[in-house]
C-alpha cells in the first residue's frame, strides 16, 4: 500500500466519530420535528371542552413533549459544538 492510501485510511478512521455524531445529529432533528408536529396538534384542543380530568391529562403530554424537546435541542447544541472541534483539528 501507498503512503496517500494509508494516509486516507487513517483520515476515514479518525474521521468516523464525527461521521456517527452528524448522523445523530440527523436523526434527533428529525425526531424534534416530529414532537413539535404532535405538540401543535395537543395545542389545537380546546380545554374548555374536555372533562377536567382529560384537560389535565393533555397538559401532562404537552409539558412531557416540551420537556423532551428542550432535552433534544440541548444535546443538538453540544453535538454541533463537538462538530466543530472536531472540524477546528
Amino acid at each position: 500500500m501507498k503512503l496517500k492510501k494509508i494516509m486516507e485510511r487513517v483520515a476515514n478512521f479518525l474521521d468516523a466519530d464525527s461521521q456517527t455524531q452528524y448522523k445523530e445529529l440527523c436523526s434527533i432533528r428529525k425526531i424534534l420535528k416530529e414532537l413539535k408536529q404532535k405538540e401543535r396538534k395537543l395545542r389545537e384542543k380546546n380545554p374548555a371542552k374536555l372533562s377536567e380530568e382529560e384537560a389535565t391529562e393533555l397538559q401532562i403530554k404537552l409539558d412531557v413533549i416540551y420537556a423532551q424537546r428542550k432535552k433534544g435541542l440541548e444535546k443538538v447544541k453540544l453535538l454541533r459544538e463537538e462538530l466543530k472541534k472536531a472540524k477546528k483539528q
